[in-house]
């Protein structure tokens, strides 16, 4: 019992640190990780046209307008009953943060909760027709949860190796118990010791 519960040990904290580092280095690809990362155009427009795409629920997509113009943006629910949701800047306190556009001003983020096509109106407050920018931020969520199913998996062969540890140090210098047991001609030799064969045979003359 206790070399199976190192083996397994041993062979899950492999497995686990392999996960780890694989989801690690897949997710430390993309640009998410950037604090200033806008992602990339997705859309351009402006406030006489409409938006009309697939938005989906793995990202996230950043609103710019022209600068200096105020825009109200209305979010229809998607074909098939998906929902999204426009949050603006100042809910979040990070207009200045990704204002870094030349010619555009910051105004918030599209956060999808159901991957559909959307349509998205957009409204200058005085009726004039200006600029807008839709920029998507992907998430790298399957590189994400790689990264967390080895971070349990290490935490979990960590356990089971501590255990095995410790069964093997008790186990350890256990003695060997022996019972003999005479039946017609034969000596039956019981050992109760986990590391040796439960049974043993011996003929007597």
């Amino acid at each position: 019992m206790t070399k199976v519960t190192l083996s397994i040990g041993g062979v899950l904290l492999l497995i686990s640190a392999a996960a780890l580092a694989i989801g690690g280095a897949s997710a430390s690809d993309t640009s998410w990780w950037d604090d200033d990362s806008i992602g990339d155009e997705y859309w351009t427009g402006d406030t006489s046209t409409t938006f009309s795409e697939k938005l989906i629920w793995d990202a996230y997509y950043l609103v710019y307008v022209e600068e200096g113009y105020e825009v109200d943006i209305e979010i229809y629910e998607g074909s098939n009953g998906g929902r999204s949701e426009f949050s603006s800047c100042e809910e979040w306190d990070d207009c200045e943060d990704y204002d870094i556009i030349p010619g555009y001003d910051y105004i918030g983020e599209i956060n999808v909760y159901t991957s559909d096509d959307f349509v998205i109106e957009f409204t200058e407050n005085e009726d004039r027709s200006v600029d807008v920018m839709i920029r998507e931020e992907k998430v790298p969520v399957n590189s994400l949860l790689g990264m967390g199913g080895g971070f349990c998996g290490l935490c979990c062969s960590l356990l089971l190796l501590m255990i095995g540890g410790i069964m093997a140090l008790t186990l350890k210098g256990k003695p060997k118990v022996q019972t003999r047991i005479q039946i017609d001609n034969e000596m039956v030799v019981i050992q109760e010791n986990p590391d040796e064969s439960l049974y043993d045979q011996d003929e007597t003359a």
